[in-house]
């Protein structure tokens, strides 16, 4: 009888433990590699690593990006408090778009996206 409550003690503690480690979050992830955009005033900007399933503000309006990370890059013409919101186009990993009147202003990386 000692031994059969034992192995039922010993066998909740391993799902506990199971269970805790399923329920907790996933560690962030980075997409690797560089994203480059060109802002409407002609500069060229540059995110390295950026993190994954976060949404960023991009320091200046874009005309066009070159996404050369390991994740997609879904991009959004809302900023500010409107980040990743409004208008989205998605440009996959390894590949960049140059818009006429489209105008992102903020991305998001990897799966997920709003």
């Amino acid at each position: 009888m000692a031994v059969q409550k034992r192995t039922v003690r010993s066998l909740l503690a391993a799902c506990a433990a199971l269970a805790l480690a399923t329920a907790l979050p996933a560690s962030s992830q980075a997409a690797t590699g560089k994203f480059y955009y060109t802002g409407t005033d002609g500069s060229n900007n540059l995110l390295v690593n950026p993190p994954d399933g976060i949404c960023l503000d991009l320091t200046r309006i874009s005309l066009g990006v070159d996404n050369q990370t390991d994740s997609k890059a879904t991009l959004y013409t809302g900023s500010g408090v409107f980040r990743c919101q409004g208008t989205k186009e998605v440009v996959p990993a390894g590949t960049g778009v140059t818009w006429g009147t489209y105008r992102p202003n903020s991305v998001w990386f990897g799966a997920g996206a709003p």
